[in-house]
């Protein structure tokens, strides 16, 4: 029906009447005309309160007849909640109910029974469930509550102001003019409500008709198989380039029944294959030719979620959790631009110094410690304390919604939110919408009436979280994404409908748990059988098989490892021929091309100038990889530290280090262990855990609490016990160094070291001694040409070249298991560790024909790996991927794309040389 001066609209959307609004503008515009009438295109709830507020206005409507306002979805679901608190309030398990759910299935059984017209009387008492009773009794508790405020919930509205509209029947015909033509857009189903209230329009004279959206002439549908939801994707989008090859106008929809879950991944094809060029984040805004009809709640938007965590952390005096602190260090929508490389300088201190949680005051210390440092965060520490004065001044107080909105929004306007940069449209437009929410917040005063802080953070959060939004699409929009209940406002020239499995098509059944199912069923409510939904799904069915010329059905055939079936719906009488894949960007680009291969494998040579740090690691990680060296301790790169409550695994490794160091030099000999009797070896034990833990108290800058403490306590004292059970078991020596610092040259290269034990043989000869705490500890390498665990060997042959050492080895000193783990000059140096001369055939040290040849191959080893260092080696050799299980560059070492191209190597070779 053509939109005329006496015919009006009705959509089922809002979405459906900007797109009726927009059509008919065009083919005014197509027309030639140059000034013409808007189409009158409305929501029903829009034109019955035009039409009801028009006639109350004219005064045979009482003003009073409708209660003065109007619940939104937020006010309504907390009426609910506290009808449900109320009701549920002496129940032995209250505090277990889930109150949000509950509400959710409250104001659902609520709405079915308003529209649907279910009476309380049509509910059968004799054999009512108990979730019914409740409900009812919840039901009259809310009409209590909306009562006393003068509200009343939207779908109360409509079936209130059909009442009226029926009981003024007579004079709305004489005093308004009622349209002669209504057509009815998007209404796959009308319920009892509306149809009561077009009945009575028809019987008013109105014409009320359903809009025609079927094509002319014949329609042609395919179907086709897929492999899985992503190739139907894939081959969708592949479809829709085809079609805009071939016609450049043409009018596409592509339509799915779980639009919410391919949402991303379609909108990243349709990027990579009609919008490449919005991979550059200037471009990101660039308008596009397709437009999703499902918007994203306003939380998913980086600028409304930015201002959502100020005020969080605003409104809270609880403690920080630091991965809510890097994202809001890395925020860009509040403080200065130019702070942002020394927040995260900032946020790399907090991770490698704090705990995984502490107070904003904390926070603020850390950060005017870097300042005094030259790192300037002096915005940062202004809005972080205008943040804190907030807290404490605001922290207890309670005040209606409108006040905290105002304290808010002044609040978001010091931290400089939305105003560091000029604001994109998108993010404009984003920005409104969320101001938007806080106005709508700031009328429900009377609903709420005084909260906390934390509360209304809540609220408005709810509030965003509930609000779809998305920014107005401005490009040439010729692909229409769509769900599969949505009508498209214009013709269309071809459909894709993707998902149509039996899962997702028809839909499940779903009956509501608070009303009786027999009363669902024999209604015909929505989700209350399968015929209801088979009936309603094959209405849909057959209006989307006739929408355009062109309509293609695809399903998946797996999911996973889960084999899918067609829709029953679907008449299949053969499949679509698989149409030419669409490829990602990131595949295109991976393409074979004209490539010039470098060698990467030698670094720039060390500087004499140059200062490397790193020690003994350096030289380990030269061993394992030599690019890990090289990116780690010569280009400075590093992880992020992940900090945890309490100690970490190097702090307590560094605690029982401090325990030892402390105890052998008070105890200093053997001989005076021996001597210790039980409660005074207990004694120096704890002294030494208590000066050790003292000490790290000291140095770190955070709490730790008491009962964490008391375990650490309690966990060094057994290890101590153990270790020193094992040491009595030695010959006597003299403890003569602990943690002894050594100044290295090493080839040139500058080496800091410390050794963590000497000891000192009665017969003469020192005794090198290195602890560890982790589970694999080996000596292995010390045999291998490029020694992966080098500390040992560097103290002997170049820290104590001079010495004459007898026994390298590593303490282990773990819970479940103690043992020295290392080799000697002469036998029984140590509990069983073996004499190099004593090795078995089998073993790696076998082949060295006494100390002297194994100290000269260390020597060898660890001078040539040094002037691998000094030489700028930095290639990607490894010899066990198993060594890189504590590297911090992995990833640079991008070992995926070194054993592509070895394989592709290898089948060089088997070639001939022919790729």
């Amino acid at each position: 029906m053509p939109l005329t001066p006496n015919t009006i609209t009705i959509c089922a959307t809002a979405r459906l009447v900007r797109g009726v609004l927009a059509q008919h503008q065009q083919q005014q515009l197509k027309s030639g005309a140059t000034q013409w009438q808007s189409a009158q295109a409305y929501t029903l709830q829009q034109w019955l309160d035009e039409l009801i507020n028009h006639a109350s206005l004219l005064g045979f409507i009482p003003s009073d007849a409708l209660p003065t306002l109007t619940l939104s979805t937020i006010a309504e679901t907390y009426l609910w909640e506290q009808a449900i608190e109320t009701c549920i309030a002496k129940h032995e398990a209250a505090e277990l109910f889930d109150i949000r759910s509950m509400a959710k299935s409250a104001i659902e059984a609520n709405n079915l029974m308003l529209n649907w017209q279910l009476a309380e009387a049509d509910i059968n008492h004799d054999f009512i469930t108990q979730e019914t009773r409740q409900f009812l009794r919840w039901r009259h508790t809310f009409e209590d509550f909306c009562a006393k405020q003068n509200a009343i919930e939207s779908a109360r509205l409509t079936s209130l102001q059909i009442v009226l509209f029926a009981q003024f029947q007579q004079q709305i015909i004489h005093e308004l003019a009622l349209p002669k033509h209504i057509q009815l857009a998007g209404f796959d189903r009308i319920t009892p409500l509306e149809a009561r209230l077009f009945e009575l329009l028809k019987g008013c004279g109105v014409q009320v008709e359903m809009m025609t959206t079927h094509t002319q002439g014949q329609t042609e549908v395919k179907h086709f198989a897929a492999v899985d939801a992503n190739s139907e994707c894939r081959a969708a989008v592949a479809w829709a380039k085809q079609k805009l090859t071939e016609n450049p106008k043409a009018q596409l929809a592509i339509i799915s029944p779980a639009l919410g879950s391919i949402r991303r991944e379609l909108a990243d094809l349709l990027d990579d294959t009609f919008h490449s060029e919005t991979l550059h984040s200037s471009l990101y805004e660039t308008p596009r030719c397709y437009d999703f009809s499902l918007g994203l709640a306003l939380t998913e938007y980086a600028i409304v979620h930015s201002a959502l965590q100020l005020l969080r952390l605003a409104a809270s005096k609880a403690d920080l959790i630091f991965d809510e602190v890097t994202p809001l260090l890395q925020d860009v929508y509040w403080g200065s631009q130019q702070e942002l490389d020394a927040r995260a300088q900032l946020d790399a201190h907090l991770r490698r110094n704090m705990s995984a949680s502490y107070h904003l005051e904390s926070l603020i210390k850390q950060a005017s410690k870097l300042q005094t440092n030259g790192i300037l965060l002096d915005e940062l520490l202004e809005n972080l304390t205008q943040i804190s004065r907030f807290q404490n001044q605001q922290g207890k107080q309670r005040q209606v919604l409108s006040a905290w909105v105002t304290d808010f929004v002044q609040l978001l306007d010091e931290l400089h939110w939305a105003k560091t940069r000029s604001l994109s449209s998108h993010e404009f437009q984003t920005q409104q919408a969320f101001l938007k929410c806080l106005k709508e917040l700031s009328s429900l005063d009377a609903i709420f009436g005084n909260v906390s802080a934390s509360a209304a953070v809540q609220k408005i959060t709810e509030l965003c979280n509930a609000t779809m939004f998305q920014s107005e699409a401005k490009g040439d929009i010729r692909i229409q994404i769509l769900g599969l209940l949505e009508t498209p406002a214009v013709q269309l020239d071809a459909v894709w409908a993707l998902n149509m499995n039996d899962q997702h098509w028809p839909p499940a059944v779903k009956l509501n748990p608070l009303l009786p199912a027999d009363l669902q069923r024999n209604r015909g409510t929505p989700n209350a059988s399968a015929a209801v939904q088979s009936q309603f799904a094959s209405l849909v069915h057959q209006r989307l098989m006739t929408c355009a010329p062109e309509v293609i059905f695809s399903y998946a055939t797996k999911e996973d490892e889960r084999e899918l079936r067609p829709s029953p719906l679907l008449e299949i009488q053969s499949d679509l021929q698989t149409p030419s894949t669409i490829q990602t960007l990131t595949e295109r680009l991976a393409q074979p091309a004209s490539l010039q291969f470098l060698d990467d494998f030698i670094a720039p040579a060390v500087l004499p100038d140059e200062n490397i740090r790193g020690g003994v690691n350096l030289f380990a990680a030269q061993a394992k990889c030599p690019a890990w060296a090289f990116y780690q301790y010569r280009l400075g790169a590093a992880k992020l530290e992940t900090p945890v409550d309490g100690l970490d695994t190097m702090s307590r490794g560094s605690l029982l280090h401090k325990v030892l160091q402390l105890f052998w030099l008070d105890c200093e000999t053997l001989s005076n262990l021996k001597a210790l009797f039980p409660p005074l070896l207990n004694e120096k034990i704890d002294t030494a855990i208590e000066k050790s833990i003292q000490a790290l108290s000291d140095e770190i800058n955070y709490h730790i609490p008491p009962q964490v403490l008391q375990i650490e306590r309690n966990r060094l004292h057994q290890l101590m016990q153990a270790w020193l059970t094992l040491e009595l078991e030695r010959a006597d020596f003299v403890v003569d160094a602990c943690e002894k610092k050594f100044e290295l040259d090493v080839e040139g290269l500058k080496l800091n070291l410390s050794i963590d034990r000497i000891d000192k043989l009665a017969e003469g000869g020192l005794v090198v001694i290195d602890y560890k705490t982790s589970a694999a500890v080996s000596n292995s390498s010390w045999a291998e040409d490029r020694i992966s665990e080098p500390q040992l060997p560097i103290y002997v042959v170049l820290a104590l070249k001079y010495e004459q050492v007898v026994a390298v080895s590593f303490a282990k000193i773990r819970s479940d298991e103690t043992k020295f783990i290392g080799l000697s000059a002469e036998r029984d140096v140590l509990p069983k560790v073996t004499a190099l001369a004593k090795v078995r055939e089998n073993s790696a040290f076998y082949g060295f024909g006494d100390w002297d040849a194994l100290l000269e191959h260390w020597y060898t080893s660890l001078t040539n790996i040094a002037q691998e260092i000094k030489a700028g080696v930095a290639g990607v050799t490894i010899s066990n991927e198993a060594d890189l299980v504590y590297c911090d560059v992995k990833p640079l070492l991008r070992l995926p794309e070194r054993l592509l191209q070895f394989e592709h190597m290898q089948v060089v070779l088997r070639n001939g040389g022919d790729a």
